[in-house]
């Protein structure tokens, strides 16, 4: 916490009235928690944070940092939720059994103008037009990476960046040095790169198109800090190691109020098997609108599906999956799945309103998936989707927010969930019977206090 003081002690006598710091606490409440896979689970999350700001001419820096208290239980909340996934939690001495924290700290720094600049943040990272992005979304928890966004013309921009993952892969080269029982273990390095290109020909269309590459076992591989340089023959110039996922994505605008999208994402194609039914078509696909001052004005409505093969975001190596902290750096229901997205949102003076409705489902992940996927085609029979059990959830929120003064928020809320086999674990193969049929009626309140 020392450095952080002294950062932000340098950035005061720099320049004080470029510079100002507010303390923000939050206290959130759920009876029934969504995130768990336990009935009647009543969780509370108490936060307390500084966030400072500074500003001068093209430098503009934004940083959380505080501390963060689970109270009701130590279990891990599942990995099937949209909630945005937690990183390191612990339980030190001193809190009760049924306590757990972990601390935050995050910063965003950026230097240029509104269309073009450069960054160097540990903050999320959201690309695509889906409110729940196939490419990168905020499911992982907010990680390090730096680089650049550029406006190459008027409807053409250009945004490149390198940042480092949590992989869960134990490194053995340090085991000497941190032996203890209980010490905490250094992972293998995992690594992310990735540019996108945006162009809108016309008013009306917008076209999209990203690359990504994960790669290990090395801090940084220069040849992947060429921004401009497709990452499909680099990677194979490197030794065919890493893992590269490429998505394209399409916008229609026919109204200033309505917007229509369609994402593609490819892991792998082999197009002489492109239509059989024993093929390597890796794809995922997202289709979806967004409709605003439907109703009533201050309105949106969106309506979204997405599908995800079960061969995507995985890799021959695991060490390159597309994960981090065990949370899928793209669509937050991971390979194997699919979804059925809605909500609508209105205001009425000073109170927002927001119903929530998403219908998930998703399936194994075995190893022997893995190895079957790598050796298409063959004589095996073609896995069948969703054959060997699955996990479905559906979801449904209403909320009620509103800003009671200048400093406090509260948001009032109701969850709706029913939760068939909760528990799922996607890396074995269960039985339905081995797992039960959960449902939830949580009633919930967030208040949000900043000075």
């Amino acid at each position: 916490m020392n450095k952080y003081i002294s950062f932000l002690s340098i950035l005061v006598l720099l320049n004080a009235q470029n510079f100002q710091i507010s303390p923000e606490f939050t206290y959130r409440y759920e009876s029934d928690n969504e995130q768990y896979a336990i009935e009647e689970l009543a969780i509370q999350d108490y936060e307390l944070t500084f966030i400072g700001t500074y500003n001068k001419d093209k430098l503009n820096i934004l940083a959380r940092m505080g501390y963060h208290l689970l109270d009701g239980t130590r279990s891990k909340p599942s990995d099937f939720t949209r909630q945005q996934g937690l990183h390191w939690v612990e339980h030190p001495p001193g809190i009760a059994d049924d306590q757990s924290n972990y601390y935050v700290a995050d910063l965003k720094l950026e230097y240029g103008d509104s269309v073009s600049y450069f960054y160097f943040n540990k903050w999320d990272k959201h690309w695509g037009p889906g409110v729940n992005s196939l490419t990168i979304s905020s499911k992982i928890p907010r990680f390090f990476h730096f680089g650049f966004k550029w406006q190459l013309q008027k409807n053409i921009s250009f945004e490149y960046f390198h940042g480092k993952l949590k992989s869960g892969i134990h490194d053995d080269n340090y085991t000497e040095y941190y032996n203890e029982v209980g010490s905490r273990t250094f992972d293998i390095t995992r690594n992310i790169v990735g540019h996108r290109l945006e162009w809108q020909p016309f008013k009306q269309l917008i076209l999209s198109g990203s690359e990504l590459i994960t790669y290990a076992n090395r801090s940084i591989e220069l040849t992947y800090l060429l921004p401009f340089v497709p990452f499909f023959p680099i990677q194979t110039y490197v030794g065919e190691t890493d893992n590269v996922i490429m998505s394209g994505d399409i916008q229609y605008l026919p109204h200033e109020n309505v917007r229509v999208y369609g994402v593609f994402l490819m892991d792998e194609w082999s197009p002489p098997y492109t239509f059989d039914k024993d093929n390597r078509n890796w794809f995922g696909w997202q289709t979806g609108f967004e409709w605003d001052n439907i109703l009533i004005s201050k309105s949106r409505l969106r309506m979204e599906y997405t599908w995800t093969d079960h061969r995507i975001y995985r890799h021959r190596f695991p060490v390159n999956d597309f994960y981090s902290w065990g949370y899928p750096v793209g669509f937050w229901a991971g390979p194997h799945a699919q979804e059925l997205y809605a909500d609508y949102s209105f205001s009425l003076g000073d109170n927002h309103f927001e119903i929530m409705f998403s219908d998930a489902k998703r399936g194994v992940l075995t190893d022997s998936l893995l190895t079957d996927q790598y050796n298409r085609p063959n004589d095996n029979p073609v896995y069948e989707r969703f054959s060997e059990g699955t996990e479905e959830k559906q979801v449904i929120l209403l909320s009620l927010n509103r800003d009671i003064t200048e400093n406090i928020n509260i948001n009032l809320s109701y969850t709706y969930v029913d939760w068939k086999n909760a528990g799922f674990n996607p890396s074995v193969t269960q039985s339905d019977e081995d797992l039960p049929d959960i449902t939830k009626h949580s009633m919930g309140i967030a208040i949000r206090y900043q000075y």
